[in-house]
């Protein structure tokens, strides 16, 4: 394929040159929601001492790296499942998923061959990933396709399924906070509607989400009771994000419990999302009209704060399907904690996730240095990421002796 890319690249001119621009954290989708606490605002504050409810449990993560040429984008994607019933099912190592997005010039896009299953060039709704397809908009769309294929893997045979992440994500795009005007942005958002009502159609209430990541979040402050309490002690937090408000629950209600080790718990919260997605049934034609998405159901969660001595205090949102099983659900992914204060179900697919798409990284660095123009950020992340594989290497050794 490399080698494709790289005899294709010769019919393009010289100054032909892709965007690179990628945006770290994908935000929320914020304006088409409800938020409303089912229970009156009383944070409750217990030990980190969690049972265990469960017996079979599974958790899966993915992730993107990116390898860039001047005229080609490469998004290169690992994902792990972790069972206590099976191990781990490390993909694409052990089974086989479209691991290799090609974002360029569609000159070339139509000279790499359609029969390698392993890469993808066009999107759920047969777009093609050209040159106006923003980068991160491709790694976000096969994230979200891995992970559905990850959860059909265990959904079934699994008492409790844990998500690195939300259950269904909604991001600007699916909340018309973006600018969609351009073919391939609308493209972009009919595709990830498609692939979000598939994860609907996965979703049973044994499935929760941990979202550890909440800088982009904004929902708390649209909560009736909590923005009341707040304005009674004389505090405005409209507009806060999420880490803010809860550093004040925090401070104003959880540390007084005089514990110095605790879980605080806030919720049950109900969320509604207003999403309703449609456009050309064939988005390369822009002929007829379709619904892509509509009608999703109820999130119901939990904001979680972690405090011990020593470490740095974290805070999740624990979403699911089902309000009484998703208590039960989050108990149970709280019982194991690593040192940093992360669910211990997570961070394992976390990093071996983030290991997985390192190791082919560096394997497509190696072979594609040789055929194309690598950008100077991507030689710096390849010097980096070696470093980092000798050095976890180098520990597992010391660990042994």
């Amino acid at each position: 394929m490399i080698i494709q890319l790289s005899e294709a690249k010769k019919y393009l001119p010289e100054d032909y040159v892709i965007s690179h621009e990628v945006t770290e954290e994908e935000e929320e989708g914020e304006n088409k929601i409800e938020i409303e606490l089912l229970n009156d605002f009383k944070p409750v504050v217990e030990p980190l001492n969690f049972n265990q409810e469960f017996e079979s449990i599974a958790s899966l993560d993915s992730s993107t790296r990116y390898l860039r040429d001047i005229s080609v984008n490469l998004v290169i994607l690992g994902m792990s499942i972790y069972s206590n019933r099976k191990g781990f099912i490390d993909f694409p190592l052990v089974k086989e998923i479209p691991y290799i997005g090609v974002n360029t010039y569609r000159k070339i896009l139509d000279k790499i061959s359609a029969g390698m299953k392993f890469i993808k060039v066009k999107n759920e709704i047969n777009y093609p990933f050209d040159e106006n397809y923003k980068l991160d908009d491709v790694a976000d769309e096969m994230r979200t396709e891995a992970e559905n294929i990850g959860l059909s893997e265990v959904v079934n045979d699994h008492d409790l399924v844990i998500l690195d992440g939300p259950i269904y994500p909604t991001p600007l795009e699916l909340t018309e906070e973006l600018d969609l005007s351009s073919p391939s942005r609308l493209c972009h958002q009919l595709a990830y509607a498609s692939l979000v009502n598939k994860r609907i159609s996965l979703l049973r209430e044994n499935i929760i989400g941990i979202v550890k990541r909440l800088e982009n979040s904004g929902k708390l402050w649209k909560d009736n009771q909590i923005m009341e309490e707040f304005k009674k002690r004389g505090k405005n937090i409209r507009g806060l994000k999420d880490p803010t408000i809860l550093e004040f629950i925090d401070y104003e209600f959880c540390r007084k419990s005089g514990r110095h080790s605790y879980a605080c718990i806030i919720g049950p919260f109900k969320i509604d999302y207003n999403l309703h997605v449609e456009g050309p049934k064939n988005c390369c034609k822009g002929d007829g009209n379709s619904t892509y998405l509509s009608n999703v159901p109820s999130k119901y969660a939990y904001y979680v704060i972690l405090r011990k001595p020593y470490v740095p205090t974290t805070y999740f949102r624990i979403e699911g399907l089902d309000e009484s099983f998703l208590e039960k659900g989050m108990r149970t992914a709280l019982s194991r904690l690593s040192d940093r204060l992360i669910p211990t179900f997570i961070e394992l697919v976390d990093n071996r996730a983030k290991r997985i798409s390192a190791g082919l990284f560096i394997t497509a660095y190696e072979i594609a240095s040789s055929y194309l123009s690598i950008i100077h950020d991507d030689k710096l992340a390849y010097d980096t990421t070696v470093s980092e594989f000798l050095s976890v290497s180098q520990q597992n050794l010391t660990n042994l002796l």
